[in-house]
């Protein structure tokens, strides 16, 4: 009777099991160990937000990009699963102002990314000065990209996107160039009435991540 009377017997909500980073939610953490990257090594995060890309016109939102604040320096840190080599891999990513984006690259290439009607791919080399410095940055790219995207303010998961525009969507062109070991990258994305995103991203192995920890 007492057991009743004091609840022992109520049933307890079941723990949510976290396996694998592609399952992050909104308020989930992570743990990366040592890397040469200082913006993300022996760190932990929280996951801020969710958002949605999808890259190959609504045939769904292939990338679910997990939001991780804002490094040292005030930059957005993404992250996402990439799986175009075959096997799982992190794509982790940080947003780049203009000043920036011209320290690290030559911008008079990248800005042909942007030209109307050209009929070649863009090549990108870096600037020797940075390259030394940082470990986000390959010494090439080259245009392996080209296309309108949409973006998703809303975790892809819970949207109801299937059939019909959401109005979290937002279309946009998408560019990117890849380093030729394909561990480097740079994503441009272009909205409506000029506003400019650009990334620069690194691949690294899922072992980067020591530890998973769901909320709540």
């Amino acid at each position: 009777m007492f057991k009743k009377l004091f609840g022992r017997h109520k049933k307890e909500t079941p723990v949510r099991s976290l396996d694998h980073p592609r399952d992050l939610q909104k308020g989930d953490a992570l743990q990366i160990g040592f890397d040469e990257h200082p913006e993300i090594s022996n760190s932990e995060f929280f996951v801020q937000k969710v958002t949605g890309l999808d890259l190959s016109a609504k045939a769904g939102f292939e990338r679910r990009v997990f939001h991780l604040g804002k490094t040292k320096e005030g930059r957005a840190l993404l992250m996402w699963i990439d799986d175009e080599t075959g096997e799982d891999r992190l794509a982790v990513a940080y947003g780049a102002d203009q000043p920036h984006v011209e320290a690290m690259i030559n911008l008079d290439q990248f800005a042909e990314l942007f030209a109307a009607d050209r009929d070649y791919l863009v090549e990108v080399e870096a600037n020797p000065h940075s390259l030394g410095d940082s470990p986000w940055l390959a010494s090439h790219y080259t245009e392996d990209q080209a296309k309108e995207v949409y973006w998703l303010e809303a975790d892809p998961k819970s949207a109801a996107t299937d059939t019909v525009i959401s109005n979290d969507e937002s279309p946009c062109d998408y560019f990117r160039l890849m380093s030729k070991d394909k561990l480097a990258a740079i994503e441009a994305f272009v909205f409506s009435g000029g506003k400019t995103d650009v990334y620069f991203v690194n691949y690294l192995p899922l072992y980067k991540i020591e530890e998973l920890m769901p909320s709540g």
